[in-house]
C-alpha cells in the first residue's frame, strides 16, 4: 500500500512558466510498517516566448526562503532536454511542513543572453469542496 502527499508550487514570468511538485511517498507492507519513505521534487519549465527557442542552453536556479537551492541546465536543440547534474538541495521536508508559512520559491532563468526571475508559490485559492451557503 502506498500513501502519497503532493504539494505543487507554480509561477509565471514574462517568457517562462514553472511548476515545482514536491512528493512524499510511504510504501507500507501488509503489517502496516513503513519500509520505504521517499521524498522528491520535480521542476517543469515551459517557454512562453514568441521567438523560437531552438538552440543554446537554459540555466536555472530554484531557491527557497531559507537559502537552500538547486540549479541545473538544459541543452536546447536536441531531441530531448539533457539536464546537467543539479547542485545544491532544497529542504523538501520543510516545504511540505503545513505549519511552515515560507513556501515561496524563487526561480532564476538565463538563456541566450536573457534573464528572468519570478516567484513560485501555492495557489491563492485552495478548494476543499463547496461550502454551504446561508439561506436568507
Amino acid at each position: 500500500m502506498n500513501r502519497n502527499k503532493t504539494m505543487t508550487l507554480t509561477g509565471k514570468g514574462e517568457k517562462w512558466k514553472a511548476t515545482y511538485a514536491i512528493t512524499h511517498q510511504d510504501k507500507i507492507n501488509a503489517k502496516f510498517t513503513v519500509f520505504q519513505d521517499s521524498l522528491g521534487g520535480k521542476l517543469k519549465l515551459q517557454y512562453l516566448g514568441k521567438e523560437p527557442l531552438d538552440h543554446g542552453k537554459v540555466d536555472y536556479r530554484l531557491e527557497d526562503m531559507a537559502g537552500h537551492f538547486m540549479e541545473g541546465g538544459i541543452v536546447v536543440g536536441i531531441d530531448y532536454a539533457a539536464m546537467k547534474e543539479t547542485k545544491g538541495k532544497l529542504d523538501l521536508e520543510h516545504l511540505l511542513d503545513m505549519m511552515n508559512p515560507n513556501k515561496d520559491l524563487t526561480l532564476k532563468i538565463e538563456w541566450n543572453g536573457y534573464r528572468e526571475q519570478f516567484t513560485l508559490g501555492l495557489p491563492r485559492k485552495i478548494s476543499f469542496g463547496k461550502a454551504a451557503r446561508k439561506q436568507k
